[in-house]
């Protein structure tokens, strides 16, 4: 596949000049080089000035939020800037979702049932019997418009109990800025690209770009593609049990003659951007990754250099987007996509794998009764899966694909040995994501 293939050093303490202002350096404030409500945490002064910081902090810093809170949200986890878990709030109806998608009533539901006799009966919902309590004190004889007895008071209280519930599938859709959504994917590219390749960032090949996603010249689309990857590094680390990278790749592609940066956020929304024309030089690539768990750590990288006469098609494919509605279709499908069916399947997934989690803390060697709980919070997983997808899903056929993966040979295989062995974790996790590429693949 390549000629070379190596781990590249950290060399941004080489730019003495930001990049796109040419202010001094160090900065005295510090810059993440992947966004923090992307879940970013490392942090350095040696890319970007105060000034060019600081123009990038409101609009264009937030053009991904939509996403994020919904990743983020699902997997229970928060940013290094944030104060909690992201809430979803900004939704249609009485409810709004809490960490681990847990849908919560914004405040107290009352349903109206008409019995047979003709009398019409309330029912009155709440998240627990301490906000009953609260409300029965406060609002409730202005909402109702009558004065409840102290004896409906207390059935109401002992009535109440929490209507938290499961994930559900949610419509979305937004007015996207396009424009500050791809001036964010640039200025991440070209951050990744000045801490490993700093003398490419000042190149005047990237004037251009440089110019796009600090002052917002000219139109995104002159910059945006659509890619196909038919060699992606971030592939191998990647799969649907976590959202445990952000990515950058930058393709040095002769056969388009460009350089094409990709930003992976979050290990499900991505971006591509034509960060040079007029390229001519050996094809390679450059993946640049960092994890999403607050460890602080810089950023890795890794540099492959591409025989092309090994392939039958280029390293990467783009298209520009060409309409309207082929730029609606595509930003809204994924918004959609995100929401209706990663987002129900990030939670419950997340609370497979605490599930897991607690059944390791319990026994640490892999033996027949830690396989069997693993057996059960697999099937649990799918029983939900099928409630809020509103589709049946059969326990039987997944008991027998999760054979045909090899599930009843894990007890053999992995006897005694400890469960968060790599090799262990490695399968259970390949079994998982086979079961539900089987589903959703």
């Amino acid at each position: 596949m390549s000629n070379c293939f190596e781990e590249l050093a950290v060399r941004a303490s080489e730019l003495k000049l930001c990049f796109y202002c040419s202010n001094s350096l160090p900065a005295s404030n510090q810059e993440h080089i992947f966004n923090a409500s992307w879940a970013g945490s490392h942090q350095t002064r040696q890319l970007i000035c105060n000034e060019c910081n600081q123009s990038f902090s409101t609009i264009v810093d937030r053009a991904f939020l939509i996403y994020t809170s919904f990743i983020m949200n699902a997997w229970s986890f928060k940013g290094k800037r944030h104060q909690s878990i992201p809430i979803i709030s900004r939704l249609e109806g009485n409810y709004l979702i809490e960490a681990g998608a847990k849908l919560r009533l914004k405040e107290p539901l009352i349903e109206k049932e008409t019995q047979p006799n003709g009398q019409i009966t309330s029912k009155i919902s709440f998240n627990s019997r301490g906000e009953a309590k609260r409300w029965l004190k406060g609002d409730a004889e202005s909402y109702l418009g009558i004065a409840l007895s102290q004896e409906e008071q207390d059935e109401i209280i002992r009535q109440a109990k929490s209507r938290s519930e499961d994930a559900q599938p949610q419509k979305a859709s937004a007015n996207l800025n396009l424009q500050e959504q791809y001036r964010s994917a640039t200025h991440t590219i070209l951050k990744c690209l000045a801490f490993f390749i700093p003398d490419l960032a000042y190149h005047e090949q990237t004037k251009q770009v440089r110019e796009f996603a600090r002052y917002a010249r000219g139109d995104w689309q002159l910059f945006a593609v659509e890619a196909e990857q038919h060699l992606s590094l971030a592939d191998i680390p990647v799969s649907l049990l976590g959202v445990h990278h952000n990515s950058v790749e930058i393709y040095w592609c002769s056969y388009l003659r460009m350089v094409i940066g990709v930003v992976t956020i979050l290990d499900r929304v991505k971006r591509a951007v034509v960060i040079a024309k007029d390229y001519s030089g050996p094809d390679r690539v450059l993946y640049v990754f960092e994890d999403t768990h607050g460890s602080g750590k810089p950023p890795r990288a890794f540099q492959a250099e591409i025989n092309s006469q090994d392939f039958s098609m280029p390293i990467i494919g783009i298209q520009y987007f060409a309409s309207p509605t082929r730029i609606n279709h595509v930003f809204q499908s994924e918004l959609l996509g995100l929401t209706t069916i990663y987002y129900p399947i990030d939670a419950l997934t997340a609370k497979l794998m605490k599930t897991i989690e607690d059944v390791n803390q319990i026994s640490v060697q892999v033996d027949e009764k830690i396989v069997e709980k693993y057996r059960e919070a697999v099937l649990d997983f799918f029983t939900n899966l099928g409630k809020v997808l509103g589709k049946s899903i059969d326990l039987d056929k997944v008991l027998s694909k999760m054979s045909d993966y090899g599930f009843e040979t894990l007890t053999h295989r992995f006897a005694g040995r400890n469960c968060c062995d790599m090799e262990f974790e490695s399968s259970v996790d390949q079994i998982f994501q086979n079961l539900l590429n089987q589903y959703f693949g």
